[in-house]
């Protein structure tokens, strides 16, 4: 044995070891080395994981000897490795201090034969960069809840390379598969084609003007649901000024959007109903209440005339009067069947139609009026029946008053779940973006109508142009939603 080696337990220790000397001057940083028996050969460095394993209780002893079992036998794994000549690498929680970390490289010795003699382990404290890396993942995971909880997705836009980059969140809301590699194309494909030319105009000004700025626009999901976005958008530029990323935030206000036209959809069917109540109301002071006031008057007079004697010409009133009874009769009854089409409820939404557009025919001197049915199957719900019976009622109403046609169709059928009702006629038509919703006006029965719609869930569609004849449709669910 030469003079700069002593034993301990048996086992050469070397005094003045390179390894010693390096360790001894990493900061965080210790050096195991042991045999192939695994046995501890030289601990050393200003760090070590634990104190005792210096002293001259820890040279000579195992891993399994100085660490606790639930991490011995990972390190006894990469340990074994290193000796049939691998490298490991490997983190692991301290057992003195649980807060602490190591990052352990585990790497064989070989000798002068290039035979595996031993190996040595380097442990580093890397407490530091652990509660760094874990407070960052905690940071993510609430910005994770964060974002969903807002339903608001990050995105970045990185010029040179043209790709784009999303948050989790945000390939939620726009349905996309997150394995997708988006490009500037894919996410242009994914904005609403009545929208497009508006985000790509924003986008652009932001490659020359890096200033906040926010919109809204709608985009179409991949399985064709349509969503509302409420973008902040900016640029961020280089030491020279110039743009070189776009970032900015997407927030799903679909159902915010959808709450807003509920509110308005509200407001209108109030404004419908207080126009009905007005128009009601009118009906039965100008018209019925006119009209009983008078039969009265004339019942009195032909009292009178009773009484005098005058039997040829009370007879003469009373067949007046009772001509007046009946006029009376048919008026209240119409007045009524506004307020509830009960044609419904007695001869169903078929007959109701046809005699709706038998009527429109006569009253407008129609040509020809071809009216077509196929509702063969489970009954229709009562209230799709009375939204379909009001939008053919207004559709044909205007087809007498604006259209000045010669020929009408009407068709009303089933398309699997749903019912579809089409008024078609071949008069004047008008340009639908100059239609406006004004009360007793062409434009306010076509919101109606709309609105009506959807209430249910259906949806209304125009076709018209000067001089090309106008059709309506409307497409509602054969049950109403609850």
């Amino acid at each position: 044995m030469s003079a700069d080696t002593a034993r301990t337990n048996g086992l050469p220790v070397l005094a003045d070891d390179p390894y010693r000397v390096g360790a001894e001057h990493l900061p965080d940083a210790a050096v195991v080395l042991f045999d192939r028996d695994l046995r501890v050969r030289l601990a050393t460095g200003t760090t070590l994981p634990d104190a005792a394993w210096c002293s001259d209780h820890g040279v000579g002893r195992t891993v399994v000897d100085l660490v606790p079992a639930e991490q011995a036998d990972v390190l006894m794994a990469s340990y074994r490795a290193a000796l049939a000549g691998t490298h490991q690498h490997l983190e692991t929680p301290g057992w003195r201090d649980p807060g602490q970390y190591w990052a352990v490289d585990v790497v064989p010795l070989r000798g002068e034969g290039g035979a595996v003699s031993g190996g040595m382990a380097f442990w580093r404290d890397i407490t530091k960069r652990h509660r760094a890396e874990e407070a960052l993942r905690q940071h993510r995971r609430q910005l994770l809840e964060a974002q969903q909880l807002a339903r608001v997705g990050s995105w970045e836009w990185d010029l040179a390379t043209d790709r784009m980059s999303w948050s989790a969140e945000l390939y939620r809301i726009l349905g996309v598969d997150p394995d997708v590699v988006l490009t500037r194309e894919i996410t242009r494909d994914l904005i609403h084609p009545d929208d497009r030319a508006m985000r790509e105009g924003l986008l652009a000004g932001a490659l020359g003007d890096p200033s906040p700025f926010q919109a809204e626009f709608r985009a179409v999901r991949p399985d064709g649901t349509v969503v509302w976005i409420l973008a902040h958008t900016q640029g961020v530029c280089d030491q020279a000024g110039r743009v070189v990323r776009v970032v900015g935030t997407n927030q799903d206000i679909t159902h915010a959007k959808e709450a807003e036209q509920e509110r308005r959809l509200l407001g209108r069917l109030y404004e419908v109903l207080e126009g009905h109540h007005q128009r009601l109301a009118a009906d039965l002071h100008d018209g019925h209440l006119q009209s009983l006031a008078a039969i009265g008057l004339r019942l009195d007079h032909a009292a009178v005339r009773l009484d005098r004697g005058d039997g040829a010409l009370v007879r003469g009133l009373l067949g007046r009067l009772r001509q007046q009874v009946r006029d009376e009769l048919a008026a209240l009854r119409r007045t009524v069947a506004a307020l509830r089409p009960l044609v419904l409820d007695r001869r169903g939404l078929a007959a109701a139609v046809g005699e709706l557009a038998a009527a429109t025919r006569d009253r407008a001197g129609l040509k020809a009026c071809e009216v077509t049915v196929d509702l063969d199957g489970p009954p229709l719900d009562s209230a799709v029946e009375t939204a379909l019976f009001r939008v053919a009622q207004q559709a044909l109403a205007n087809v007498e008053q604006h259209a000045n046609a010669r020929q009408l169709r009407v068709s009303l059928y089933r398309d699997g779940p749903q019912v579809v009702l089409v008024v078609q006629d071949d008069g004047c038509g008008f340009d639908p973006t100059h239609a406006q919703p004004v009360a007793d006006t062409h434009g306010f029965g076509l919101t109606c109508m709309r609105e009506r719609l959807q209430a249910l869930g259906g949806v209304f569609t125009l076709r018209s142009a000067p001089g090309a004849g106008t059709r309506i449709q409307a497409q509602v669910a054969v049950q109403a939603p609850p």
